[in-house]
């Protein structure tokens, strides 16, 4: 029987992660926040940084030719959840968390647009390789502005490169895709060159703590 999984332990683990890394003790209820204001700030930088990573634009937060329905007035919501949105029609953009068109310079819409959506997540929805990654880049930006030893610093940004390669190599498992056709394998072998890449591809995560 498999174990049950608590996924609001999840955030919990992540953000006695941040409290770790500047030597303060960890919480071990959720309670804990309204008495601890490093844990309230540990907790917000988390979902600061998962926005910022979702809003790449990943396989499993991104959906093409989507369409959002039409109200009653004519005009197309776009939802709060949603972190980037562009229209297949490029002269309907986002303002005010309605579609707009600019060539009609109005709200008011006769038929649908389709989109591309990339969606914001629950962080205790996400896979294991990419909640690493987001507490190891938030850990590393929450002990930046208290930890003054630029060798603890150092150590946390290679920690933070791995884990995000260990995400994106996930990406690539669950998403499909070719490493080396996809746009992410491209633009890494632009910058690395293709002989960089299959190594870096291979790099053990023996830096990840």
């Amino acid at each position: 029987m498999e174990d049950t999984i608590n996924k609001e332990q999840m955030l919990l683990d992540g953000v006695n992660i941040l409290l770790e890394t500047i030597n303060e003790l960890p919480i071990e209820v959720e309670t804990d926040y309204d008495l601890i204001l490093e844990a309230r700030q540990a907790k917000a930088k988390i979902i600061e940084v998962k926005r910022a990573v979702l809003s790449e634009g990943w396989d499993f937060n991104k959906d093409t030719h989507y369409v959002f329905p039409i109200d009653s007035e004519g005009k197309i919501p776009v939802p709060t959840n949603v972190l980037d949105i562009t229209a297949d029609r490029s002269d309907v953009i986002m303002r005010n968390w309605l579609l707009y068109s600019k060539y009609e310079q109005s709200h008011i819409f006769e038929e649908e647009v389709s989109c591309e959506v990339v969606w914001d997540m629950e962080f205790n929805s996400l896979s294991h390789p990419l909640r690493h990654y987001i507490t190891i880049r938030a850990a590393r930006v929450f002990a930046a502005r208290t930890v003054i030893d630029s060798k603890v610093l150092q150590f946390n940004e290679v920690d933070e490169e791995d884990a995000r390669l260990a995400a994106r190599r996930s990406e690539t498992r669950t998403g499909q895709h070719n490493m080396f056709k996809g746009a992410y394998g491209l633009n890494r072998r632009r910058f690395f060159g293709s002989g960089d890449l299959g190594i870096i591809g291979l790099l053990p995560l023996h830096r990840i703590r």
